[in-house]
């Protein structure tokens, strides 16, 4: 750069490079601590009283309709719409019945919403009551 070129350097230009380059640092910082919350949550056991599979009692012989609510993501804190949450049915006995619950990841929301991100998700699944019936952890984009 000749020594004429330094003189028609204008401040907002220098002020604009390291606006520029702070976001980037910021950018970077943020991604660096994202991969190392994900580094501690990796496989971990579900808990004793968190499933993919649930047993709730028989409505007159019929599975009862069940709901997923306050299904949020336990890294991103991303909330996951429950119509994503899919029951299918397992095993049945006289009284009661088994119920499979997964993430349907080709979901997408109609409006508004956010599409699934890979995280770890859990939430309540409730019967047509509102009434909660197990607590789930379910694992999406793994």
């Amino acid at each position: 750069m000749a020594e004429n070129d330094l003189v028609r350097l204008r401040p907002i230009h220098v002020a604009k490079v390291w606006g520029t380059a702070l976001g980037q640092l910021i950018d970077l910082w943020r991604t660096s601590l994202t991969a190392l919350m994900e580094l501690g949550s990796g496989e971990q056991p579900i808990p004793g009283d968190q499933s993919n599979q649930i047993s709730v009692p028989l409505v007159d012989g019929w599975i009862p309709r069940l709901t997923a609510r306050n299904v949020v993501g336990e890294t991103f804190h991303q909330r996951l719409d429950g119509r994503a949450v899919v029951f299918k049915e397992r095993a049945r006995d006289s009284r009661s019945v088994t119920v499979e619950c997964s993430i349907n990841e080709a979901f997408r929301p109609s409006r508004g919403g956010t599409y699934i991100q890979g995280d770890t998700y859990t939430g309540q699944v409730v019967n047509e009551r509102g009434t909660v019936v197990a607590t789930l952890r379910l694992d999406a984009g793994s």
